[in-house]
């Protein structure tokens, strides 16, 4: 599930850096879980603005080319680390927001030191020369592995870094299903025009031994964890979930697990489809956003973020990574879809594209994930090219301009047509033809 905010008011681009005073704030939105067990995905940008007091920015003789995003450093009047990163978006009521080389985002907002948290006091902003420098992959596990209980380990892969506190098995093989869905998904949209790139910030999974263990650190991000297996934040820019066997603390110390009998352990159990989906759907958004499918913290209806998860998060336990590839019918989202359809309003097609509450209140939301399954499944089928063109079409937007109900809806139409009646009718027919 997403939950998104932005500003009121737009965020400014290639203008001189104003002067800002203000507290940090990662302001994670709270969630709420989706139903049967399923995840939770948050994206969070929320400027809180309040007018302070200005301080004085100063700027380098030469501007920042629009290829290389202007480098500022933050100064706390505590003794808080400085804060180094690329400003990515700048607005004077709502303030900065700040990609670090860890690849997360803090916002800033332009609030008074007075009546603010001392710790959190910004001292001055500056501009600095030079470009970010993404962080190695040890240096991600090392600050990874800080959230997380004593004793956590980490792999490194191609792309991925894992950090668990679980038996090392049960950590390669979701080790082994991230670069699986990776190379799966690389290929699926270069073969349709999708412009893919090489992730620039190494992609971190956390992988904690107890469900409990997960409770503890999600709270800082969000209310309703307990129904949820695994959830990603786009300002951490992380994933984390839980060992889904329950298998660890149960053998003794010192026992060896074969990596065949963890995965009969997993795939034996009653939940095992949803668990494996909901590795599947959160390491499919960790992939979009760091490959440029999607554009992080972009202005995309609430619908093509799910759907997009939900089209590629299909197990197969017939495979021995669990995963059934691209394109694959989500037998689950189907059946649900399915239930729906007698009671399916003739506008439910419009509602769904322009209202993303749907997919987050409870009584709506398995229905929604459906139809937004059912709706991606039919397009990238059936309107390939449009669908990518639609996609590439959300993603020029600027960041903290989000489209109104009018404005979706003239996007969606601009990619496929004006008559939707038709296209509802033609969406409802492959649904009833799928096997």
């Amino acid at each position: 599930m997403i939950a998104s905010a932005f500003g009121a008011s737009p965020h400014t681009f290639g203008r001189p850096l104003r002067s800002y005073c203000g507290t940090v704030i990662l302001n994670p939105l709270v969630n709420r879980p989706l139903l049967g067990g399923l995840v939770v995905y948050c994206s969070i940008v929320m400027f809180m603005g309040v007018a302070g007091q200005a301080l004085v920015a100063q700027e380098p003789s030469e501007k920042k080319s629009a290829t290389n995003p202007r480098l500022v450093e933050i100064r706390f009047k505590s003794d808080r680390p400085n804060l180094v990163g690329e400003l990515v978006a700048e607005n004077q009521k709502y303030g900065l927001l700040i990609l670090d080389a860890y690849g997360q985002l803090t916002a800033l907002p332009p609030s008074a030191v007075e009546g603010g948290n001392p710790d959190l006091a910004i001292a001055s902003i500056q501009e600095v020369e030079g470009i970010l420098t993404p962080c190695l992959a040890v240096e991600a596990a090392e600050r990874a592995k800080e959230l997380m209980p004593a004793g956590t380990k980490s792999i490194v892969t191609e792309h991925f870094v894992v950090c668990y506190n679980t038996t090392e098995v049960y950590a390669r093989w979701n080790a082994n299903l991230y670069e699986r869905m990776y190379n799966g998904l690389r290929r699926f949209w270069k073969e349709k025009g999708v412009d893919v790139h090489e992730p620039r910030f190494p992609m971190v999974a956390l992988i904690f031994g107890t469900q409990d263990e997960y409770l503890e650190y999600a709270k800082r991000d969000f209310q309703g964890a307990e129904s949820t297996y695994g959830y990603y934040t786009q300002t951490t820019n992380r994933l984390a979930t839980f060992d889904l066997t329950g298998i660890e603390g149960m053998i003794p110390a010192g026992t060896r697990i074969q990596r065949e009998d963890l995965i009969t352990e997993i795939f034996s159990r009653p939940q095992a489809e949803r668990q494996v989906a909901t590795i599947l759907h959160e390491a499919c958004h960790l992939i979009a956003f760091n490959t440029g499918i999607q554009k992080r913290l972009g202005d995309y209806p609430l619908w093509v973020s799910e759907g997009f998860a939900t089209f590629f998060e299909s197990p197969d336990f017939s495979s021995s990574s669990g995963w059934g590839g691209t394109g694959k019918v989500n037998r689950f989202n189907l059946i649900n879809l399915r239930r729906y359809a007698p009671q399916r309003r003739e506008d439910s097609l419009l509602q769904l594209i322009v209202r993303d509450e749907l997919l987050r209140q409870g009584e709506t939301a398995t229905n929604a994930y459906a139809e937004s399954w059912g709706l991606t499944f039919f397009l990238i089928k059936r309107r390939p090219k449009q669908y990518v063109e639609y996609l590439k079409l959300l993603e020029s937007r600027p960041l903290g301009q989000p489209a109104d109900a009018k404005q979706r809806m003239a996007d969606f139409r601009k990619c496929f047509g004006d008559d939707l009646d038709k296209l509802n009718k033609e969406f409802v027919r492959f649904i009833s033809s799928l096997p």
